[in-house]
């Protein structure tokens, strides 16, 4: 009888999003899988700076697939030369479970890289997922050049690449990486979840808008996520104050998060909109649908963002979407202006021009997706059969 594919993936630590992938996965009868942490962050009550709040995902984040924690810190705690002893203890637990490949999610902090190297010397197929692309920071020629070096060499270490989007594709093209060793996934939520909440909230959209009173003829912009600088949130009361009076009489904004700029943002808004300002602070995956039930367009001003889930999220609650042009979703989930606009980031006339365009189209309440959004179970199968793959080439050679 064929031994079963035995499958390890190395990460950080549990993430919301990660979490329906390593189930499907936990879920193949013919594979077995194992899931490294390098620490416990996200299981217990956590301060994030950018948040600015204590808060606990409600959501279960170890259950059904087979997991080890090789820490017990934060997420700060890898970030630290001090974490390179941890590094040593992921080879001997991954020699334990003797994978035949070995799936690396992300290449920072250092944990992840020294780890990585350390089983690519023990002679480990090695495949990467990670938040790959060239535009997030703006760098010195000298340390845009370094990272390149660096980055080469790394990435000569993988047998197997799983970009996340066509920005990431064309930074491993650009690193060297041959198309042939690369799958393009997009990032997905957990669509199953959120259809529940759908499902839940939607036909509760006209009761829950006259609670806050909001009228049937109202649009209402949503704002959800973190409230700090990269989010750039304060363009958007600068864009509600070009806006033209008619528009704004019908016009709300609906702010769901919490973070350095809530004071700021809040005040700024208000004094554009006034009483149809509603900021209800951080709220859980769990509580999420309740807003986007009540909402006509999000708008998602980012300086930059590699992805930008929420865009999911809103999508599949079938609102309209508006976001910079440095959102790296925009090409596969806003094709075209069925789903949204971009506007050029930092530009308020834009935003403005935008959200005007957009409250003049009359959708009414047809609140559901124009296309197929990208499942979990999309990277699962793909990681899937790949694994099985370079199983089979490793017993060729």
């Amino acid at each position: 009888m064929e031994e079963p594919l035995k499958l390890a993936i190395l990460t950080t630590h549990p993430i919301q999003y990660f979490v329906p992938v390593f189930r499907l996965l936990g879920q193949k009868k013919d594979l077995q899988l194992k899931v490294f942490f390098g620490c416990k962050q996200g299981l217990d009550t956590l301060i994030d700076p950018d948040f600015g709040v204590v808060y606990q995902w409600d959501c279960e984040l170890t259950d059904g697939y087979a997991h080890e924690f090789i820490g017990s810190g934060s997420l700060a705690t890898l970030k630290k030369l001090s974490s390179v002893p941890l590094t040593q203890k992921a080879l001997t637990l991954i020699n334990q479970f003797q994978p035949d490949v070995v799936l690396i999610f992300a290449y920072l902090p250092i944990f992840i890289t020294i780890s990585t190297l350390l089983l690519r010397l023990k002679g480990y197929k090695l495949m990467l997922r990670a938040d790959t692309t060239d535009g997030a920071w703006s760098r010195s020629i000298l340390k845009d050049k370094l990272r390149e070096v660096l980055l080469k060499l790394y990435y000569k270490q993988f047998s197997f690449f799983f970009p996340i989007s066509s920005d990431s594709v064309t930074h491993y093209q650009r690193m060297g990486v041959n198309d042939n060793l690369m799958q393009m996934i997009p990032y997905a939520i957990d669509v199953d979840f959120f259809q529940q909440q759908v499902d839940h909230w939607f036909p509760r959209r006209v009761e829950l808008r006259k609670e806050m009173g909001i009228k049937p003829g109202d649009r209402v912009l949503i704002y959800c996520g973190k409230m700090y600088e990269t989010k750039n949130p304060l363009l958007i009361p600068k864009a509600l104050n070009l806006l033209s009076d008619e528009l704004k009489q019908n016009l709300w904004l609906l702010a769901v998060g919490d973070g350095t700029l809530r004071n700021q943002f809040e005040t700024l808004s208000k004094a554009e909109l006034g009483e149809r300002v509603i900021f209800v602070g951080f709220k859980n995956q769990s509580q999420l649908g309740k807003y986007y039930a009540m909402g006509d367009i999000l708008i998602l001003p980012s300086h930059w963002e590699t992805w930008g889930l929420v865009v999911n999220e809103a999508l599949q609650f079938g609102l309209t979407v508006i976001t910079s042009d440095k959102v790296g979703c925009n090409p596969h989930l806003i094709p075209s202006k069925d789903q949204g606009y971009w506007f050029r980031s930092g530009s308020a006339i834009a935003l403005a021009e935008a959200v005007t365009q957009l409250c003049n189209q009359d959708r009414g309440d047809n609140h559901t997706p124009n296309f197929p959004l990208p499942h979990p179970s999309d990277l699962a199968e793909a990681i899937y059969l790949q694994a099985k793959q370079q199983k089979s080439l490793n017993e060729l050679t």
